[in-house]
């Protein structure tokens, strides 16, 4: 699986890289907000997180690691409240698989009670009645069961929670607890068939030890590859 974490973080360095390209160095890339691109990136982080979820499983220290790793996500909101005021980043990914190794280790003797199979079904009925609610309505398949009020649930927890808020500005790191964390417990309930052969033998299959590396070290690239990649393109701009 390390291969895949390394094309998915390869995938979003190059997001990332076009994005800054896009709002910071006034280049055209406005098919970045198309809905194709969307969908690419969305299916990417989902399979990021659905393999966080499953590596959570069996993984020791899970509250240790899941405090550590919120240090790091405090740090980014730090720096890119100073360094990019108008992108800071509240919400984004590390926050959310910080809070989700977290909240799965206090509540695993809850999960393992439940069968893998309502278990998935569960979490994939609360990720499609809440992907709208950014948009502040429960809703399935387009048909809106309940509209939230704008007066209520308005300030910066229900940002993070998945709630559209006036006075915040959505970065391009957003990923909500809302509908995002159920793919790390669906990730969470999916680790008993990919145990199956011959699917584990096909996905822990060493092909490329580049990738490998760069999924082993995912969160450092995650790091340092927005400085980097600004950097970069700073002297390009100077050419």
């Amino acid at each position: 699986m390390d291969e895949i974490r390394g094309f998915l973080i390869i995938g979003v360095v190059i997001s990332h890289t076009l994005f800054d390209m896009h709002y910071f160095f006034r280049i055209d890339m406005s098919w970045i907000k198309s809905p194709l691109f969307t969908a690419i990136s969305d299916i990417g982080a989902i399979i990021f997180i659905l393999i966080s979820g499953m590596v959570s499983k069996y993984s020791k220290d899970n509250i240790n690691r899941g405090l550590k790793l919120m240090c790091v996500a405090a740090t980014v909101t730090l720096v890119t409240h100073i360094v990019v005021p108008d992108f800071v980043v509240y919400a984004g990914i590390l926050h959310l698989l910080a809070f989700a190794i977290v909240l799965h280790e206090l509540i695993k003797p809850l999960l393992v009670k439940i069968h893998r199979i309502a278990g998935l079904v569960i979490n994939i009925l609360i990720a499609l009645l809440t992907a709208n609610l950014y948009g502040r309505e429960i809703s399935i398949f387009g048909v809106t069961l309940f509209k939230i009020p704008d007066n209520i649930m308005n300030g910066g927890l229900s940002y993070l929670l998945g709630l559209k808020i006036d006075n915040i500005t959505v970065s391009s790191d957003y990923y909500p607890i809302l509908p995002w964390i159920t793919f790390f417990f669906m990730g969470f309930y999916l680790t008993d068939y990919i145990e199956r052969q011959p699917l584990k033998s096909f996905l822990c299959k060493k092909r490329c030890s580049f990738l490998a590396k760069a999924g082993r070290n995912s969160l450092l690239i995650y790091l340092i590859h927005q400085p980097v990649v600004m950097g970069i393109l700073y002297l390009i701009s100077l050419i």
